[in-house]
């Protein structure tokens, strides 16, 4: 059978039908069959193979020579498997061991082969095929094959008999960088055809050393050679003419300047040829249009850095003037309110005549009045966001005054101290002698009173809306908690209103909306003070009645009043 080979140590399958030799290899790859049972743990010999092929079916001799050694993945553990019983095992099988012990067989001689389809060479002794050179041909000889065989290939040259040359080379990468030498020596160019470079390199003995590689492998480095050396002569002969460029470029800026009529603009390359073609770089380029080229770039060049040293030259006389009207804005002879006249009658003669101020090639007169005009916007503009941020920050500053006001309204309506129906002048002596009072009457005199007033106003809007709300659950109640007397507190209050609003989900949900409001005092609280104020209002008011009648006041009497000063809203 073919030697079994891996994916990247074997060529392509040859085909090779009627060749009187051994076959060649196949060259499709053949995996090593697993190892029985083959983990981590101590490995288990797999089952014995089906009845089918049983090795008590087949002739012993027959299963005792098919088996085979084979290597684990891990490369190190053994195994043994017989191709005719299908069995594998850890242990070496009696046959193969007593197969080893026995006196090992004379040599066979090994035999050097060509494959007609692919020109690839090959080996066999006779019982094995393989495309490696067996080790055993390293320090011998080739036997020539049988004249018959060769009968059979006339187009194939007779292999020459001898002892073959061994090389130094390690690998195959070393002999491919060999092969590329001696195309590099023999100066095989990018155009050689591979006839062409066997006729050049033949010769040399170095070609007979690399015929470690295959006819496949030295034309891959062929190819490999040329497009490499096709890409350095490419970049050698870019080189070469960027040199010649830059020389006559040099020509170019030692002669021109000292030529009197040359100009950037006017000139042409006929004008000034004869002043150039006493120099050895004229020569250097070749083609008289690329002179021509070169000629139009170096004018334009120039005419380039003509432009940027007047710019720069422009630029240096703009920031000066910039400096001197700077020094003129710190002393206040410069404001944002000057003008190009009037800044130019508050400096002395002195000033007028200075280098930074004075016109020049580099500044002219309508340069240095836009200059002035630019300067003084920017300086209108810095006013005006000073402005702005000044006004930005007094803005801030009142609002912030009002919302302290505001949270002092807010602190006299949770006190009691002032109401929905509260009038600015009953507190005004209270609110005057808050600090928030005296900076809200700064920004104007009526801004306390006004702000009071929208205070009220939109406390007043929210209680007789909640007022109404409130007022019928008290009224459709027959509960003692929401009949208001001397002797009621806020908090039993607010558990009758629940308590009443508890059968209907809507009015539950607008009660306790009254009862924590976002903003303001609860109207709940507000509505519970006034019936309490009536409350106590009505006491009085019976109580001076009943003593006017009668002049006598019974411990009964007052339990009467008390109970007669129950009122309900």
């Amino acid at each position: 059978p073919p030697p079994h080979f891996h994916h990247q140590q074997r060529p392509p399958a040859p085909h090779a039908p009627h060749q009187l030799g051994p076959p060649p290899p196949h060259a499709a790859p053949l995996q090593h069959r697993p190892p029985p049972g083959y983990q981590t743990a101590p490995p288990q010999p797999t089952q014995p193979p089906p009845a089918a092929v049983q090795a008590s079916t087949l002739p012993k001799e027959s299963a005792d020579t098919a088996w085979t050694e084979h290597t684990a993945p891990d490369g190190k553990t053994k195994y043994y498997y017989n191709s005719v019983t299908k069995e594998s095992t850890y242990e070496m099988p009696d046959a193969l061991a007593k197969k080893q012990k026995a006196p090992s067989k004379p040599a066979i001689e090994w035999k050097e082969y060509t494959d007609a389809s692919s020109g690839k060479k090959y080996f066999s002794n006779g019982e094995t095929t393989t495309w490696e050179r067996p080790k055993e041909l390293n320090s011998g000889e080739i036997a020539e094959p049988e004249a018959d065989e060769e009968q059979h290939q006339p187009s194939r040259k007779k292999k020459k008999t001898g002892p073959r040359k061994v090389t130094d080379f390690g690998s195959k990468v070393e002999a491919i960088a060999a092969f590329k030498g001696l195309l590099l020596a023999k100066g095989v160019t990018p155009t050689n055809k591979w006839n062409e470079v066997v006729k050049m390199c033949s010769s040399d003995t170095r070609w007979e050393a690399c015929e470690i590689l295959s006819l496949g492998e030295r034309k891959q480095a062929l190819a490999e050679y040329q497009t490499k050396r096709a890409n350095a002569l490419k970049n050698q002969e870019r080189e070469e003419r960027m040199r010649a460029k830059s020389a006559f470029q040099d020509l170019l800026a030692e002669v021109l300047p000292s030529v009197e009529f040359f100009d950037v603009v006017s000139t042409r390359f006929v004008d000034i040829r004869s002043y150039l073609t006493k120099d050895d770089r004229f020569y250097a380029v070749e083609e008289e249009s690329t002179r021509d080229e070169l000629f139009l770039e170096f004018c334009e060049e120039v005419r380039k850095r003509d432009e940027r040293k007047k710019r720069n030259q422009r630029r240096e006389a703009k920031e000066a003037f910039y400096t001197f009207l700077k020094e003129h804005e710190e002393d206040g002879s410069l404001t944002f309110a000057s003008t190009w006249k009037s800044f130019l009658s508050s400096l002395s003669d002195a000033e007028l005549k200075e280098p930074r101020f004075a016109a020049s090639p580099s500044m002219s007169d309508p340069d240095r009045e836009l200059y002035f005009s630019d300067y003084v916007i920017d300086l209108q503009a810095a006013e005006d966001e000073k402005r702005r941020r000044i006004k930005d920050a007094r803005r801030r500053a009142e609002k912030a005054q009002r919302e302290a006001y505001r949270s002092l309204l807010d602190r006299l309506a949770s006190d009691g101290t002032i109401n929905p129906s509260t009038r600015f002048r009953n507190v005004e002596n209270v609110l005057s002698q808050d600090p928030s009072y005296g900076p809200l009457r700064e920004q104007s005199p009526e801004s306390p009173r006004d702000i009071f007033d929208d205070y009220i106003e939109e406390w007043n809007d929210i209680y007789r809306r909640d007022r109404k709300f409130l007022s019928r659950l008290v009224q459709s109640s027959g509960k003692k908690t929401l009949q208001v007397n001397l002797n009621s507190t806020y908090d039993d209050f607010k558990k009758g209103l629940l308590d009443e609003a508890a059968d209907s989900p809507e009015n539950y949900q607008d009660t306790r909306h009254i009862l924590n409001p976002e903003e303001f005092v609860s109207s709940a609280l507000v509505y519970f003070n006034e019936l309490l104020t009536r409350a106590k209002e009505s006491a009085e008011t019976l109580k001076r009645r009943r003593s006017s009648t009668t002049g006598v006041e019974s411990s009964e009497d007052e339990g009467e009043i008390i109970e007669d000063g129950e009122i309900e809203g």
